[in-house]
């Protein structure tokens, strides 16, 4: 062995040094898995840290390390915990002022603002005010036993609740309603999920959405559907029936600060009508087959359809859209219709027109449609891809005025809709203009939306359009993966419910685009996607008038990845 001269001895000391002065304390730092790894440096990147997200950024970003862990425990097994896990409960908004009447949280001031979460650990609600200190939700709420009702003096409050459903014990999801609620016939309480397509022909996704169980007044049990009141909570408390003409239920006392109707001005249960709802007979059309079809598979189906060209053709032709939709909705089995794609991009020539649209569009379907079916509407915010970049968020603004993130709030986060299905992969020669690539937007958008708590308010849905090909499918397997990764898992990670895709088939731009080949081929792509079937998560557009094969081969094929299928309305 060659000895070492005294310079490369000193050499060689400095370099062992070096390494216990620098190389061991960082391995610990990077070891210590109280350490954030590149926690603030991703929020600082996406937010900017002096932004109002960026706090929530850095409590709720995971280093790779736990997503490992994450993902190995839900890999245990091929997949068992997976397979028999139930959706976990979303949180559940209430408004302590008795005088506010919604919808939704609309017009609640913050600090009447109760926020319930679902404790897994007590298996009910946990509910805080907005100073974060323990509070009990309104009485009605404590009537279920869904929630804790030990954990604070109790608010009286009007009972308003919005968020999203949570399951009950045996995994069939609950909405944040009032738990006096009268029970939603099973038949008329589908599940649900969001996702949908470029033009007119998409299809969205939204998970299942039930009742919780309550005691109710035999006559009511005994009435008729048609004439139940119109106790019927939706997620986000639209109410569409006047007031005055609900009925009370008058066998459980509550603690509500409403006066309670007397004997002589409360109706007999069984004299009880829901105004302007009538029985509805589903369509045999292409669109009703393929719901029929696609229910007995076992998917949950939206049908889906653009009211927005209606609405502006006038009252008569809005009207007769509205009860068409209505119709392909009563199926037992539909969660509910999806009226608007892209709101605000086109179509409209101010936000006080889209604010009108939306509002008009869900008093009206809320009206016509069997009780407990939901609203979805996609929606696209070009600004929200630009990260921390300013001058990019004021260039997208400036473009597209009405569909900024303030102005989608407005249209979306009010209680007119349950679900809004968010648009990504469009604006991608926008975001190269300021050194933003397509997949640094996608990450931008969707941990913008999770930092601004989109998910308290509505069901979020992700619309991804940019795994869909013309021709074959190129994609090699890893490639395939990747992509899987980027525009279904990242999404999901992101806290999104449902991740629907464009498109099953639709001719667009000069060329038919699938994400199988054609003739029902698999793929790459369709292989990746097969693997997080257990996920449960995953839409796809489908219009009926145009299958591959024949409805029922193609609906047979999509189910082998897809558990909720939107329907283009004909």
């Amino acid at each position: 062995m060659p000895r070492l001269r005294r310079r490369e001895w000193i050499i060689a000391l400095i370099a062992v040094l070096f390494t216990l002065t620098i190389g061991i304390p960082t391995g610990m730092a990077l070891a210590d898995p109280a350490q954030p790894q590149g926690v603030n440096n991703q929020c600082d990147d996406i937010l900017g840290s002096g932004t109002p997200e960026f706090m929530y950024c850095s409590w709720m970003a995971e280093t790779p390390t736990d997503a490992l862990r994450v993902l190995n425990y839900w890999n245990f097994n091929d997949g068992q915990r997976l397979k028999e896990a139930v959706p976990f409960p979303g949180p559940v908004l209430f408004c302590k002022d008795k005088n506010n009447k919604g919808p939704g949280m609309q017009g609640c001031a913050d600090k009447d603002q109760v926020l319930c979460k679902y404790d897994q650990s007590a298996g009910k609600y946990t509910c805080k005010d907005t100073e974060g200190k323990p509070t009990n939700p309104p009485a009605k709420a404590c009537l279920g036993g869904e929630f804790d009702c030990t954990r604070g003096n109790g608010s009286t409050t009007s009972g308003e609740a919005t968020g999203t459903p949570a399951p009950n014990a045996s995994g069939a999801a609950q909405t944040g309603s009032d738990p006096n609620a009268d029970p939603l016939d099973p038949s008329a309480a589908p599940s649900a999920d969001t996702t949908a397509a470029p033009d007119g022909n998409a299809q969205p996704t939204t998970p299942d959405t039930g009742q919780p169980e309550v005691k109710v007044d035999q006559q009511d049990q005994q009435a008729p559907q048609d004439q139940q009141a119109p106790q019927d909570q939706q997620v986000n408390q639209q109410q569409t029936e006047p007031q005055g003409e609900q009925q009370p239920d008058q066998t459980q006392p509550t603690a509500s600060a409403e006066p309670e109707p007397t004997a002589s001005t409360a109706p007999a249960p069984k004299q009880q009508t829901t105004p302007n709802r009538q029985v509805l007979t589903p369509p045999d059309d292409a669109t009703g087959q393929a719901a029929a079809a696609a229910v007995k598979l076992g998917m949950r189906v939206w049908i889906e359809g653009e009211l927005a060209p209606a609405w502006t053709a006038g009252k008569d032709q809005f009207d007769a859209a509205v009860a068409s939709m209505a119709a392909q909705a009563s199926r037992p089995g539909v969660v509910g219709v999806k009226f608007a794609q892209d709101l605000g991009y086109w179509g409209f020539k101010n936000a006080g027109d889209v604010r009108k649209f939306v509002k008009d569009a869900s008093t009206a379907l809320r009206a016509a449609m069997p009780a407990g079916k939901q609203l979805a509407v996609d929606v696209v915010v070009p600004e929200m891809g630009c990260g921390a970049s300013e001058p990019c968020q004021a260039a997208l603004r400036a473009k597209y005025p009405l569909i900024t993130r303030a102005n989608v709030e407005k249209y979306v986060l009010t209680g007119d809709v349950d679900h809004v299905n968010l648009s990504s992969g469009l604006f991608a020669s926008e975001y190269s203009k300021w050194k933003v690539t397509p997949d640094k937007a996608l990450r931008n958008q969707w941990i913008t939306v999770r930092a601004r708590g989109w998910d308290t308010r509505v069901h979020i849905g992700a619309r991804e359009v940019g795994l869909a090909h013309s021709g074959a499918s190129a994609l090699s397997s890893a490639q395939a993966e990747a992509a899987a990764k980027l525009r279904v898992d990242l999404p999901l990670q992101a806290g999104v419910q449902t991740v629907m895709l464009w498109t099953h088939k639709q001719d667009w731009d000069g060329a038919v685009w699938r994400i199988l080949d054609q003739g029902l081929k698999t793929n790459n792509l369709w292989k990746a996607l097969q693997a997080r079937k257990g996920l449960g998560r995953l839409a796809v557009t489908f219009d009926a008038s145009d299958p591959e094969k024949g409805v029922t081969q193609d609906l047979t094929k999509l189910a082998e990845v897809f558990d909720t299928i939107y329907i283009h309305s004909q």
